[in-house]
């Protein structure tokens, strides 16, 4: 892989990182001081798998309301796209070019971001959230290693 090629994908890295930042706790405010904190915290998870996404798609699926139309697909789709661009993790980290140690790094980070978004109530912990998330990093990875195949780096 050039160093060019390299270093863009630092800096596109640096600001997808600053993008997701604000998209996931930038845009929200928390918990409401008013309602107690445990609360709120049961209404911000989501442990059954397929819960959310089942219930996303049958919104879809079935509602005659664009808004809702649009916010099922926004749901879905967003949370595989916008991990996608982890896949330029092995262009910057060449230990994480190994499937497995890609796949543990990425599984950390988005338990991670799921695990502050709970205790924050900036957002809310949701297992299809994190299959989602983890889809679009493995969608990012292919397209890294067909690139790489490719000698695109």
């Amino acid at each position: 892989m050039s160093k060019k090629i390299r270093t863009a994908s630092k800096i596109a890295f640096a600001l997808y990182a600053i993008v997701m930042l604000w998209l996931l706790f930038g845009q929200r405010f928390g918990w409401d001081a008013e309602t107690p904190y445990l609360v709120q915290l049961k209404e911000h998870y989501n442990f059954i798998p397929f819960k959310t996404i089942l219930l996303f798609m049958r919104l879809a699926e079935n509602s005659t309301s664009q808004y809702w139309i649009r916010h099922a697909l926004i749901n879905l789709l967003g949370n595989v796209v916008m991990f996608v661009p982890l896949g330029l993790l092995p262009c910057i980290f060449t230990k994480l070019r190994s499937f497995i140690k890609y796949l543990s790094v990425v599984a950390l980070i988005i338990f991670a971001i799921e695990t502050v978004q709970l205790f924050t109530l900036l957002g809310s912990m949701d297992i299809d959230d994190f299959l989602l998330n983890i889809v679009g990093a493995l969608i990012g990875y292919l397209l890294f290693r067909l690139a790489d195949k490719h000698v695109i780096f």
